[in-house]
């Protein structure tokens, strides 16, 4: 087996900022410059709350995603604002009751001049307030990573959101497949299955991609604990049953390796793989170990063992896969032949591994796609993500065009491959697109709850409201930070409490009614620091964690 590289083990979010990182050299950060870190969502909560809005960004979400050194903020006593407004009452008697839609016209709704920090601000007040379940689309994996780092913030909780990422190859390209990136999605989706994650933020491409069906997503998926009474055996078979790849020594996710009585794991929705050492039948003790040097890192409490592929090889196996080919499996093109007999060659039991351990053997589920997943994809996994979601699931639409302009590339360029593939012969002309088609998206969006948000001042390319919008019903706008954001940040306090008509030297009237003076709070890696900068200037603000409840109104709150 090859040994485990630098990204092995890693989502697509960690692997893309570790590449960012090694073309770009790190920036230096001088927050007096006006140079600070990333930032956290940022708000203006009002008497009419205000939500962030920290500007369109389309390759910054993977540097600022949660990780070592990295901590979000709690925010979620600030989007619960917005509950007594009337325009938030308004948009949830458009968006109707959380429950399927009577007919297949949907119920829809469309917001427009909404600054892009505020679109998950208000999802979050959705989720916090209404009790949404809400699948966020992007327009890519960028954004959509960004996006989920600020609903962590908003909600308060990093486990209420999960992330759908794409499979990074493109369609129809042979492309050996990335055991993490799978992995990483049926994780995502377990999450929302198991009503852990209330929201799931997912790409265009990401929802359009063929995935693991619904059936074979367990509802209760086993979980291991120490003291349990589970025989080897019977753990290995039913790894064996989940897809899991037997190897010599775990470094991906989707990998077991077994030595005496210690079976090591590498669980998709675990960040490292875990040694489970059993005493006779009961399990004796679980820890996380680094894949990279194999050396425990300390105690787990329990392993959700959940399907480590997408791609699963039917019951029935040969079989199985030529009833879903049809009449197609009689005409295979060669090379279409060579991967279905690689697919069904992974019979046989524990003991018949090949000398490295590697996929086609074992008697693993998992479909041993080698560089073919993307052809065979919807033959493997007839699904999308969308048929995990039922049908009272609240599409939030992030810039409708944009996102209507990267589904027509995605399928432009799977046709044009196709096409390729056709004239060559390399590819039967009843072969199944590998993407899903745009008829059937444009079916289910239409016929769901959606919220369609955008900046623009018109709703001009509505995806499935049909151009019907509420338009500009918060007033939002976006804060401004002068030049120099640090130093200069007590100028913008002033100017924000001037524009809601509450200057730092407080009328009377504003004195006798202090819960009309604005909420301001900022949420910043260098905190201490902005509020030394504040009190040098007359206005003190107060530093806290997070903001899990309202801060008092009239206060600045870092």
């Amino acid at each position: 087996m090859s040994g485990p590289t630098s990204l092995r083990g890693r989502k697509g979010w960690e692997r893309r900022n570790a590449e960012r990182e090694v073309a770009s050299p790190a920036r230096t950060k001088d927050l007096d410059a006006g140079q600070g870190p990333p930032e956290a969502p940022s708000v203006r909560s009002m008497a009419q709350p205000k939500a962030p809005a920290p500007g369109r960004a389309t390759t910054t979400a993977a540097a600022s995603r949660s990780g070592p050194g990295r901590r979000l903020p709690n925010l979620a006593g600030l989007p619960v604002l917005l509950a007594g407004s009337g325009a938030f009452g308004s948009l949830r008697e458009r968006l109707g009751p959380m429950a399927a839609p009577a007919s297949n016209a949907g119920r829809h709704a469309g917001v427009t001049s909404v600054p892009h920090g505020a679109k998950s601000y208000l999802a979050a007040a959705l989720a916090l307030v209404a009790n949404e379940r809400i699948c966020w689309v992007a327009r890519d994996s960028e954004i959509g990573d960004r996006v989920a780092e600020e609903l962590s913030a908003w909600v308060g909780d990093p486990g209420a959101v999960a992330v759908l990422e794409p499979r990074t190859a493109l369609a129809y390209e042979r492309s050996e497949l990335v055991a993490d990136e799978t992995a990483a999605r049926v994780a995502a989706l377990a999450a929302w299955r198991g009503g852990e994650a209330r929201i799931l933020v997912a790409s265009v491409q990401a929802l359009i991609q063929h995935t693991i069906a619904p059936d074979d997503l367990p509802a209760q998926p086993l979980e291991l604990k120490v003291g349990a009474r589970v025989g080897q055996g019977v753990l290995l078979r039913e790894l064996l049953a989940l897809g899991y790849v037997p190897v010599l020594e775990v470094a991906g996710r989707g990998e077991f390796a077994r030595r005496g009585g210690i079976v090591d794991v590498f669980p998709p929705s675990a960040d490292l793989p875990v040694r489970i050492e059993s005493f006779g039948d009961e399990i004796d003790s679980l820890r996380a170990f680094d894949p990279t040097d194999q050396r425990t890192t300390g105690k787990v409490e329990r392993v959700v063992l959940l399907p480590a592929s997408e791609f699963l090889v039917p019951d029935g196996g040969l079989e199985g896969l030529r009833a879903r080919l049809g009449a197609t499996a009689k005409r295979l093109p060669e090379r279409l032949a060579q991967d279905l007999e690689r697919l069904a060659g992974g019979g046989g039991d524990l003991g018949g591994r090949d000398g490295a351990g590697r996929e086609g053997s074992g008697g693993s589920r998992a479909a041993a796609v080698g560089d073919a997943a993307e052809i065979w994809a919807p033959i493997l996994a007839p699904s999308t993500a969308l048929d995990h979601l039922p049908a009272e699931t609240l599409f939030v639409l992030d810039e409708p065009g944009d996102l209507g302009e990267a589904a027509d590339f995605l399928w432009r360029q799977a046709d044009e491959r196709r096409a390729d593939l056709l004239a060559s012969s390399e590819l039967p002309k009843d072969w199944p697109p590998t993407l899903l088609p745009p008829r059937d998206w444009k079916r289910r969006l239409l016929g769901a709850r959606t919220l369609e948000l955008t900046w623009e001042s018109e709703a001009g390319d509505a995806i499935a409201g049909g151009g019907k919008s509420s338009g500009d019903l918060f007033g939002w706008r976006e804060p401004q930070l002068p030049p120099g954001r640090g130093a200069r940040i007590a100028e913008a306090v002033e100017r924000w409490r001037a524009e809601d008509g509450a200057p730092a030297a407080a009328t009377a009237k504003a004195a006798a009614n202090p819960t009309a003076q604005p909420r301001i709070v900022i949420a910043s890696d260098q905190a201490p620091r902005l509020a030394e900068v504040l009190e040098e200037a007359g206005q003190p603000a107060g530093v806290t964690s997070g903001a899990p409840e309202a801060p008092p109104p009239g206060t600045v709150t870092l």
